[in-house]
């Protein structure tokens, strides 16, 4: 009987930043967006990415349960707390948490933030169905256009599983009250990320 390929190893260095697929450096999503022009390109590390890494790290800590809040910084906390509120209004389950994946066709990486669903009826309740599974991207900053494509290629790393999910942005909120969210369902969306792609390969062939 043929014997089943084996499954490429799938690694990511946390420092760099750098996805790697059977050691060979692969692109990230967000690689993908700048270097195919669809994400302006910050030179150095902002404040902002920062505070973004942080804030990150703690509502992760949170969601396993396993945060000790006097780690956080006091003028970031109310962006965890931002995290805190959204779940508790929305009823908001996580299914994945900082879930690592790669496409094997398309040669890409990324790190979703959450996947889940919220399980309560909300005043939302025509937007947030509730039991619909959602892709989520948690942020700091106020929303950008580059962030639906960002959505859109993380969909697309698991799409025949994902492809009904609703892409979320959530932004959370410096004074502590609710995350507010935003609906990506442009259908465009992901075609654009897959021409970004296209070109993030091309010019990586060409180096």
């Amino acid at each position: 009987s043929a014997r089943s390929m084996p499954s490429p190893s799938f690694t990511f260095d946390p420092i760099a930043h750098i996805y790697y697929l059977d050691g060979v450096e692969i692109p990230g999503v967000s690689d993908a967006l700048e270097e195919g022009g669809l994400k302006h390109s910050y030179g150095g590390f902002q404040e902002a990415q920062w505070r973004g890494l942080h804030v990150h790290n703690a509502c992760e800590l949170l969601d396993l349960g396993d945060l000790d809040w006097n780690s956080v910084y006091p003028q970031w906390l109310g962006y965890v707390k931002s995290w805190e509120r959204f779940k508790e209004e929305y009823g908001f389950i996580n299914e994945l948490v900082e879930f690592q994946t790669y496409h094997p066709a398309y040669h890409y990486g990324g790190t979703i933030d959450r996947r889940g669903r919220c399980s309560g009826i909300t005043l939302d309740y025509n937007h947030l169905t509730p039991g619909r599974r959602v892709l989520a991207d948690l942020k700091t900053g106020a929303p950008e256009d580059w962030h639906r494509f960002q959505l859109a290629g993380y969909q697309a790393l698991r799409f025949e599983d994902w492809k009904d999910d609703l892409r979320l942005g959530i932004y959370l909120q410096e004074d502590g009250s609710c995350a507010k969210y935003v609906k990506y369902e442009q259908s465009e969306d992901l075609r654009l990320f897959l021409a970004a792609l296209t070109i993030t390969h091309y010019k990586r062939s060409q180096r």
